[in-house]
């Protein structure tokens, strides 16, 4: 009985924990894709298909590699990423690289 009611709590303790965390990264997930549609869909395409800017469904660039590519630009890309996304906050940046990294 004891360690039963020891399960039921622990359970508990990680479903109270869980559930904030699953609110907070479905919340970041629309802010990734909603900041993608404005700032990002014109050249890479509204389903990262490419356009003018290449596909990023294929991108070899992992999560971390696009928030350094956006939060610091690089010398070796073609403007806009020349230059850091400067409008966007680190937290923005990062639900952008979560959401490019989502799309297949």
């Amino acid at each position: 009985y004891r360690q039963e009611e020891l399960q039921m709590r622990y359970t508990r303790l990680i479903t109270l924990l869980a559930v904030p965390v699953l609110f907070a990264s479905l919340g970041w997930a629309q802010e990734g894709e909603s900041i993608y549609k404005s700032k990002c869909a014109t050249c890479h395409g509204p389903t990262a298909e490419g356009k003018i800017g290449p596909s990023l469904k294929t991108t070899k660039l992992s999560e971390d590699d696009i928030v350094l590519l956006l939060g610091k630009g690089s010398d070796a890309r073609k403007m806009p990423h020349k230059k850091p996304l400067s409008s966007l906050t680190d937290d923005q940046i990062k639900a952008v690289a979560h959401y490019i990294k989502s799309l297949k």
